[in-house]
């Protein structure tokens, strides 16, 4: 690409639709390729770059693409273009990460890498609450039933390595980055540091981007997309599943949604949140604590700031 390229390889939950939809697709100085994909056939490939079989892959069609007149590459208003895919490293479609990296590298180069992490028992909570408490492979009578937190994370720690719980062990990947795209084109963002420290934090990243931090901020000032469950939406669906596939019957279903709704009449607005089960914490804090140490130290970050296992 003739234009300089960034590359958003955010890791889950740490607020990758609030900086595409808000940062990255409006910014004056950016051109934006996705996600959401400007074009199905860039979405296309981006999943054959995540997916197949080396055997098979081919990046031409991808290449060609991108120099091609019409994808944003020739305003010469733009002095960045920019894609962001959690997918990149997600836990469930990637079989290989470094083979991703390669492949990023070998169409996108030169160029440079954002990362943005969360802390991992933050992450886990949320990734629990927003869809993982509910059964998907297995036998159709019991999809959609829910289970409890601890049961989940039992299931995500059969195989830790190739699964969620491994996936946010942030620091072979990005050490395995800092390796192909060598470490001072490589920025890591804390989610915490949005949150809490916003405007630090944008300039941050409108300096790593090299767009403007001004523009940044307005884009940014009060944005934070943040998909909303219940409290009661949870408990209605462990009360469901304890009754196993008879609760997913609409007889059943439906009587029990009609007593929930009643019963939080006046709790309709509250956020659905979980409690780490102290057996849990340290046994998370071992797998994850000397990773997460040798980050802070490699990347200076100020994770032990924000309660990381450490």
């Amino acid at each position: 690409m003739s234009l300089p390229v960034v590359v958003h390889i955010g890791f889950p939950k740490t607020g990758t639709t609030t900086h595409q939809k808000h940062l990255f697709a409006k910014h004056s100085q950016v051109s934006y390729l996705g996600k959401p994909y400007e074009s199905d056939m860039l979405k296309g490939e981006i999943l054959r770059l995540v997916m197949e079989e080396s055997l098979t892959y081919d990046s031409t069609a991808l290449k060609k693409y991108l120099v091609q007149p019409g994808t944003g590459e020739r305003d010469s208003g733009k002095k960045l273009a920019v894609l962001s895919e959690e997918l990149l490293v997600s836990a469930s479609r990637v079989r290989d990460k470094g083979v991703v990296a390669e492949r990023i590298k070998e169409v996108f180069a030169p160029g440079k890498i954002l990362i943005t992490i969360r802390n991992q028992l933050d992450v886990l909570k949320s990734a629990y609450i927003n869809g993982g408490r509910l059964l998907k492979n297995v036998p159709s009578k019991y999809k959609g039933l829910a289970i409890k937190f601890h049961e989940w994370l039992e299931m995500v720690f059969e195989n830790p390595d190739r699964s969620y719980v491994g996936n946010i062990k942030y620091l072979n990947t990005i050490n395995y980055y800092a390796r192909v795209w060598r470490k001072e084109n490589i920025c890591v963002l804390l989610f915490e540091e949005f949150i809490h420290k916003k405007e630090e934090y944008i300039r941050q990243l409108s300096e790593f981007l090299g767009i403007d931090a001004g523009e940044s901020l307005r884009l940014l000032a009060d944005q934070h997309e943040n998909p909303r469950v219940l409290q009661s939406q949870v408990d209605l669906e462990l009360t469901r599943s304890k009754l196993g596939p008879k609760g997913n019957t609409p007889c059943i279903s439906t009587a029990l949604k009609g007593w929930y709704d009643f019963k939080n009449l006046f709790k309709k607005s509250q956020r659905a949140r979980v409690d780490l089960p102290d057996p849990w914490r340290e046994r998370l804090s071992d797998f994850y604590g000397e990773s997460n140490r040798e980050l802070m130290k490699n990347f200076k970050l100020p994770i032990d700031k924000y309660g990381y296992p450490i």
